[in-house]
């Protein structure tokens, strides 16, 4: 006598089971390694690079009125450009240049065209000697405001310390044609043919530099940038008149 056949959801049971256990262990097992991932992301400790100021004539700060003809500042309300370079600021005055060059990076993301994000992010590359990086940031203010004098003499600083000379002087010599009363491009045009050797050069600069700047040339001059002319005569006797000036300035104003 045949035995009655056993249903085939009964005969299918402990296979089920055994699929059902090992579909459990993956999942479990592959939760652990998304949290290990996970927290191998977030928790690695980051390193921030400690950075040196370098000090130089070549490095201003963004003017007021370097905003172009169509003001691109506001049209995305956020980040906002005038917090941004607020942000920025405080940053550089704690020295940490890389958190104010991510910033000024996003801003620009919204505010491409915006002249004084340009010239500070160009600025807080310099100080980074990001030369290349601020040669790149200095060409495209120039481009965007071809009549501004700071973009010419920044981008102959970037230039220069690359030691592309060439380049750096023809730059800067179009900041003073533009501005020839500008005693910045002077003083950059003397400190960048100093650099480059051409000390002739560097020293009628810096005569034009003094002769619009007077005495305030003295904290300048001890620029290292001028140390290829600091042992020559006339140089010295450049610095000699703004010291006597400077000496005989109170007995003036009294």
């Amino acid at each position: 006598m045949l035995k009655p056949q056993e249903p085939l959801t009964k005969q299918l049971a402990p296979l089920i089971v055994f699929l059902a256990v090992i579909i459990l262990c993956t999942m479990v097992i592959s939760s652990r390694h998304t949290a290990k991932k996970h927290a191998g992301e977030t928790g690695a400790p980051v390193e921030s690079a400690q950075l040196r100021m370098e000090l130089s004539p070549f490095q201003y700060s963004y003017s007021e009125n370097m905003l172009p003809a169509e003001d691109y500042r506001e049209k995305s309300p956020y980040p906002r450009a005038d917090a941004t370079l607020q942000q920025a600021t405080g940053f550089c005055d704690n020295g940490e240049y890389d958190k104010a060059e991510d910033v000024l990076r996003t801003a620009l993301v919204f505010h491409p065209a915006n002249l004084k994000l340009l010239s500070m992010l160009g600025s807080v590359l310099y100080l980074q000697g990001k030369y290349r990086d601020a040669e790149m940031i200095f060409r495209r203010q120039a481009f965007l405001r071809p009549d501004d004098t700071s973009a010419y003499n920044n981008l102959g600083a970037a230039l220069a310390k690359q030691r592309k000379f060439r380049e750096a002087i023809s730059a800067a010599e179009k900041g003073l044609r533009m501005e020839p009363a500008s005693s910045i491009a002077a003083l950059n045009l003397s400190g960048i043919h100093s650099m480059a050797g051409n000390t002739d050069k560097a020293i009628e600069y810096f005569k034009k530099a003094y002769d619009m700047l007077g005495e305030r040339i003295l904290p300048l001059s001890n620029d290292p940038n001028f140390d290829n002319i600091r042992n020559r005569e006339d140089f010295r006797q450049i610095i000699d008149q703004a010291r006597s000036k400077s000496q005989k300035e109170p007995q003036d104003t009294e």
